[in-house]
C-alpha cells in the first residue's frame, strides 16, 4: 500500500504540468486557469520552489555534527640498512592512527539548525511573495487583454461606420449636396480608423505574448479568454483589512522569522563564551618501542577576547533586524492605506464613465440622425463620432485601471489564495 501511495504522489507531481498545459491549449482559459498555469509554470514560481528545496538542503547541513578528522602517522620512510654494505631501504608503516569527531560548543548546533530552519520558513514566505506579485501580473495581463479585445472591437466598429460615413458622403457630393473637401475629409478618417485598428491588433498580439510567457509557454501560442470585461463591486473595508494586512503578509512574516534568527544568534554567541569547543577521539600507537590505545580529549576556549566581539555582532543584528520590522510594519499600514484609496478612487471612476457611456451610445443616436436629416454640420458630426468613440475607450480603460487596483490592494493585504485546482 506504501508503494502505492507514492507511485500516486509521483503520478500526480508528473502529471499536474502536463494536464494544466493541455487544458491550456485546447480550451479558452478562465481566470482561475491563467492563475493556476501560472503558479505551476511560471519562471519566478519554479525558481521560489527550488529555492525552499535549497534552504531544506542548509537545514539538513546545519544540523550534521562536525566532520570526523582521521589522522595517521607514517614512520619509518628514512632509507637504512642493517649491515654495512647491505642495500638502503624504507621500512614506512603507520605507526599512529587518531579518529577525532569535533563538537561545537554546547547548545549551538541546536541554535545553528533552528535558524537554518528559520531560513526554510523564510523561502516559503518567500514564495507567497513571488505568487502575491505573480498573480497581480497575471490578473494585470488577463484585464488589458480583455480591454484590447474590446478596443479592437470598437477600432472595427468606427472602421465600418466610417466607412459608412464616407460612402453616404460620396453619394451626397455626387448628388451635389456635399463638399469635395467633405468627402477628401471622410476618406482621411477612413485611414485613421484603418491605422486604429492595425495598431489595436498589434497591441492584442503583444499582450498574448506576455501571458503566453508567463504561463510558460512559446510566445506565439494560441490564447482565447473564457470571460469578458466586467465590473466586480469593490468587497473590501478599510477597517476590517488595515489589521489583517500584518497578519497575512509574508514579508512581514519574514521579517519577525529573521529578529527570532537573530536572537538565536546572539545566544549562540553568549553559549560561545562560556562552553569551550571540544573534540573526542580515539588514538592507536603501534611502534616497535609502544603498543597503546589511548583517548584523546579536546578543547578550544576562546581565552584571548572570550568571543565578545561576536556577542557584540549578534546584538547589534538583533537590534537591527527589530528597527527594520518596526519600519516594514509602519510601511506596510501606508501601503494598504494608499492602495485601498486609489481602488476606491477608481471604483468610483468607473461608475461615472458608466454613465458617459450610457449617455454616448443616446449620443450617437441623435448625431447620426441629425446629419442625415441635416441639422448638423459634416464636422460637428465627426465631432462627436470622435467623442463617443473616446468615452467607449475610456470606459473600459477604467475598468482595467480598476481590476488592477483591485489586484494591487489584494497583493498588499496578501489576499492572495492558492489557484483552485493546484496541489498544495
Amino acid at each position: 500500500m506504501e508503494k502505492i501511495h507514492w507511485l500516486l504522489v509521483l503520478f500526480m507531481a508528473v502529471s499536474q504540468p502536463l494536464l494544466a498545459d493541455s487544458v491550456a491549449a485546447n480550451e479558452p482559459l478562465t481566470l482561475n486557469d491563467t492563475l493556476r498555469l501560472a503558479y505551476i509554470n511560471h519562471p519566478r514560481m519554479k525558481e521560489a520552489k527550488k529555492e525552499i528545496s535549497a534552504a531544506k538542503g542548509r537545514w539538513i547541513q546545519a544540523e550534521a555534527l562536525p566532520n570526523p578528522e582521521l589522522g595517521l602517522d607514517i614512520g619509518g620512510l628514512k632509507k637504512h640498512a642493517k649491515d654495512e654494505g647491505d642495500k638502503h631501504i624504507r621500512k614506512g608503516k603507520v605507526d599512529i592512527v587518531n579518529i577525532e569527531q569535533p563538537l561545537d560548543p554546547l547548545g549551538t548546533r541546536f541554535l545553528r539548525g533552528r535558524i537554518a530552519w528559520d531560513e526554510v520558513r523564510i523561502s516559503k514566505g518567500e514564495l507567497e511573495l513571488v505568487w502575491a506579485e505573480v498573480r497581480k501580473q497575471v490578473i494585470e495581463l488577463y484585464v488589458r487583454i480583455q480591454t484590447e479585445e474590446k478596443a479592437q472591437e470598437i477600432a472595427l466598429d468606427n472602421l465600418n461606420a466610417t466607412r459608412q460615413f464616407f460612402t453616404r458622403v460620396q453619394t451626397k457630393f455626387h448628388s451635389g449636396n456635399a463638399l469635395q473637401s467633405d468627402v477628401i475629409r471622410a476618406k482621411i478618417e477612413v485611414s485613421r480608423a484603418e491605422n486604429d485598428l492595425l495598431i489595436r491588433q498589434k497591441n492584442l498580439k503583444v499582450s498574448k505574448g506576455e501571458m503566453n510567457l508567463a504561463l510558460g509557454r512559446i510566445v506565439d501560442a494560441p490564447l482565447a479568454l473564457s470571460e469578458s470585461l466586467a465590473y466586480e463591486a469593490l468587497r473590501y473595508e478599510y477597517e476590517k483589512i488595515k489589521s489583517v494586512a500584518l497578519e497575512q503578509r509574508a514579508d512581514v512574516r519574514n521579517e519577525k522569522t529573521r529578529l527570532s534568527s537573530t536572537k538565536k544568534g546572539f545566544w549562540s554567541a553568549l553559549l560561545k563564551t562560556v562552553f569551550p569547543q571540544m573534540a573526542i577521539g580515539i588514538e592507536r600507537t603501534t611502534t616497535d618501542y609502544e603498543n597503546d590505545t589511548a583517548l584523546l580529549l579536546k578543547a578550544s576556549y576562546p581565552l584571548w577576547g572570550f568571543n565578545l566581539g561576536e556577542v557584540k555582532e549578534a546584538k547589534a543584528k538583533k537590534d537591527i533586524q527589530k528597527i527594520r520590522l518596526e519600519a516594514l510594519e509602519r510601511q506596510v499600514g501606508l501601503e494598504v492605506y494608499r492602495a485601498f484609496l486609489e481602488a476606491e478612487l477608481t471604483d468610483q471612476q468607473v461608475a461615472l464613465q458608466k454613465k458617459a457611456l450610457d449617455e454616448s451610445n443616446e449620443l450617437l443616436r441623435q448625431i447620426t440622425v441629425q446629419y442625415e436629416s441635416g441639422e448638423v454640420p459634416f464636422l460637428t458630426y465627426l465631432e462627436n463620432i470622435k467623442t463617443i468613440k473616446e468615452t467607449r475607450l475610456a470606459y473600459f480603460n477604467v475598468l482595467k485601471d480598476y481590476k488592477e487596483k483591485v489586484a494591487e490592494l489584494e497583493r498588499v493585504i496578501q489576499a492572495t489564495p492558492i489557484p483552485e485546482g493546484v496541489k498544495r
